[in-house]
């Protein structure tokens, strides 16, 4: 077990020179000119390329975390009473200061004087600390003589510690201050604060607590002589007296509001907790006796509650509630110095540990008496973090032996707990230290909290960069992608067209040369041999070529076009007429104020088709040789053929003329064809369909009457 704590202790040693060093830098300034000075040397200025400045941040972060985790742990809170002490309230202009004074009836050797702020429950900060202060100390004007100080008034002169009477001093927060002195012989220390001077002002100051720390011959700091009773005198003007909340024995009585001395960083040390089964054996007092190892002067003995399991927020959790104390120089006790304390929960609740006081007692051999137990489930619990016996700030008790009886035995492994000098996972720190260390913590802190403040802006810029440039890239791509697509398309287009092209002139070149040979070669033989008794077949030959010339021509028009507007397929249809009526005059009546409006796929087939039916019957049977075609356009699409051939008799079945094929045309456009003719009188047809049936006839709804 020897070999584990020195281990362990060697591994704090190093942890304690870290500190020693961090604890080495100054502190508060004392002048107003120190503190901008020291602003003026800690400013740096950060980079504006948010890469190097986010990772500038993260740097200053991680070292400002490796400073703080060799500091105290900064965890305040506020106090049920026993605040501090509180100024009478002044009004505007009262020149009167108040003032605290301490003097000593030995030479204190002082090192270092701090200031805590009051904590109480209706400030979310420090309440009242002084804006403005000054500190003096009296050392000289007399000499110390058999540990008494003899006066000299002839002599007598102040000097300044702390002057902040002409700036106000940097708000601590829930922070000690800490001023260093030189350590030289003083009487007499002195606080004053100047009356309110305007109305920005408070019109009354508070302290929480005041520390006053020697400095030892070695250098370190010793202990807080602001505790030492008797012979160190405190007194003040202007002080408001409240009991139990606000007294001037309040600022020296220990209680401070910030928590427990312990260190920042974390150890895997568990503190002891014993948990009895058995009921009798609950009942029976526990008795812990520490073997020091020499006899000692003996200030206080400290015990420290336990950590709640599971994170559990009960302050206290397993500590009992009656202790007994007993000194002595011998195992047997036989003559001893003997401390009890009742109620132990009730006092506990402002510093969260308890201080037996010993007063100097000289003694080797501590035995402690803990009963009225505390209960967890139904079962008799004991709690402690640690015990610590001291004299000052020397620690005797740390790694010394130590028994127990009413422990169960298989409980009992764990004292040794009780002396590692850890409580709740974390180092137990010096009383000096762990103040100094808290104010040295303060200017960390903040830092850490504007870095951190500036590193998530930083992260957010750079994150909103980063998306808007993605945004852009994406947009980029997008856009590429689509100009590519499009691009794509537009060769296809392209590629299609001249394909089309391509197939619409071979299909004139070829096939529309050759039909119109054919034409050609038609008339001629109908022209030689009308004679002969053939003229009428190749009459028909010649009308049969004309009209597949004309549709030829008809479909390389329309795969030509694409879309095709009303007015357009008209003049075609006219044209139409023209090529396939041979020697028949066609005059024809369209409006030129005709809407440009496109035509479904179906209306244009069927227009057409009709007007091929009309013109094949005309030059077929009709012999007519003129032939008039009107277009007219209101509600309805009127289109009207007149001829002047011999015209037929429309209630006599024939076969050939396709007046069936024309009526179901019109139908299936929407409309209706109506046909009046006489034999010897010409034949009028006339196509009626309404615009909005003409226009609403889709693709799809693709029909045919042959």
């Amino acid at each position: 077990m020897n070999k584990q704590r020195q281990k362990q202790w060697a591994a704090v040693s190093g942890v304690l020179v870290s500190a020693v060093l961090v604890f080495a830098e100054p502190v508060d300034p004392c002048f107003p000119a120190q503190w901008h000075a020291r602003q003026a040397a800690g400013s740096r200025p950060l980079t504006r390329w948010l890469p190097a400045r986010i990772h500038q941040l993260e740097e200053e972060r991680a070292q400002l975390l490796d400073q703080i985790a060799l500091l105290p742990q900064h965890n305040p809170r506020t106090l049920p009473d026993r605040f501090g002490c509180h100024s009478e309230p002044v009004d505007i202009g009262t020149e009167s200061d108040t003032q605290v004074d301490i003097s000593f009836d030995f030479d204190p050797e002082l090192g270092s004087i701090a200031l805590v702020p009051a904590f109480v429950p209706e400030a979310s900060g420090a309440y009242a600390f002084p804006k403005r202060f000054r500190i003096d100390v009296l050392e000289s004007g007399g000499h110390w003589t058999d540990g008494h100080w003899v006066r000299d008034e002839t002599r007598q002169k102040w000097t300044e510690v702390v002057n902040w009477l002409d700036e106000d001093f940097p708000d601590p927060g829930l922070y000690p201050v800490f001023f260093a002195w030189t350590g030289r012989p003083v009487y007499q220390v002195r606080i004053t604060v100047p009356g309110r001077q305007s109305e920005t002002d408070d019109a009354f100051h508070a302290f929480g607590e005041i520390y006053l720390f020697r400095q030892k011959k070695n250098g370190l700091m010793g202990d807080n002589m602001a505790v030492w009773g008797d012979t160190v005198h405190f007194a003040a003007t202007g002080s408001l007296s409240k009991p139990p909340l606000w007294d001037l024995r309040y600022v020296y009585d220990g209680v401070a509001g910030l928590g427990m001395p312990l260190s920042e960083e974390t150890a895997p040390v568990e503190d002891l907790m014993v948990e009895w089964e058995d009921d009798a054996d609950a009942d029976k007092s526990v008795r812990i006796v520490l073997d020091l190892g020499a006899i000692k002067q003996i200030g206080r003995v400290q015990l420290w509650p336990a950590e709640a399991p599971h994170g559990m927020a009960v302050p206290g959790f397993g500590f009992p509630g009656e202790v007994s104390v007993e000194l002595s120089e011998t195992p047997e006790f036989s003559v001893s110095h003997r401390v009890g304390v009742k109620k132990t929960r009730d006092r506990m609740v402002r510093n969260n540990l308890l201080n037996v006081i010993a007063g100097a007692y000289r003694a080797r051999y501590i035995r402690i008496t803990l009963s009225d137990l505390s209960v967890y489930q139904g079962k008799k619990i004991l709690g402690l973090g640690e015990i610590r016996v001291a004299e000052f700030d020397d620690v005797w008790s740390l790694n010394c032996n130590l028994s127990a009886e009413g422990i169960p035995e298989g409980s009992r492994n764990q004292l040794p707990r009780l002396v590692d000098g850890y409580s709740r996972h974390r180092r137990i720190l010096r009383e000096a230290d762990w103040i100094k260390g808290l104010a040295l913590r303060r200017p960390l802190d903040r830092r850490l909290a504007v870095v951190e403040r500036e590193l998530a802006s930083a992260r957010d810029a750079w994150n909103g960069v980063l998306l808007h440039v993605s945004i852009w890239i994406g947009g980029l791509l997008c856009a590429g992608l689509l100009g590519v697509l499009g691009l794509q398309r537009l060769q296809r287009r392209r590629v299609l067209k001249r394909l089309r092209t391509r197939i619409t002139r071979d299909l004139h070149d070829e096939v529309g040369s050759s039909l119109g040979g054919i034409s050609l070669i038609a008339e001629r033989l109908e022209e030689d041999l009308r004679d002969a008794g053939i003229g009428e077949d190749l009459s028909d030959l010649s009308l049969l070529a004309r009209e597949a010339a004309a549709s030829l021509r008809d479909v390389v028009w329309v795969v030509d076009q694409g879309t095709i507007n009303l007015h357009d397929l008209l003049q075609k249809l006219v044209e139409r007429s023209e090529r396939v009526l041979y020697n028949v005059v066609v005059s024809a009546e369209i409006p030129p104020d005709l809407p440009n409006l496109v035509l479904p796929l179906t209306a244009k087939r069927q227009l057409i088709m009709f007007f091929k039916e009309v013109m094949h019957n005309c030059a077929q049977h009709s012999g007519a040789d003129r032939v008039q075609i009107r277009v007219s356009l209101g509600e309805q699409l009127c289109i009207g053929f007149t001829d002047n051939g011999c015209g037929f008799d429309p209630a006599v079945q024939t076969d050939g003329w396709g007046l069936e094929s024309m009526k179901k045309r019109a139908e299936e456009l929407g409309g209706k064809a109506t046909i009046d003719s006489r034999p010897g009188a010409g034949t009028v047809v006339e196509l009626q369909v309404p615009v909005s049936a003409l226009f609403a006839k889709t693709d799809h709804l693709y029909k045919t009457s042959n």
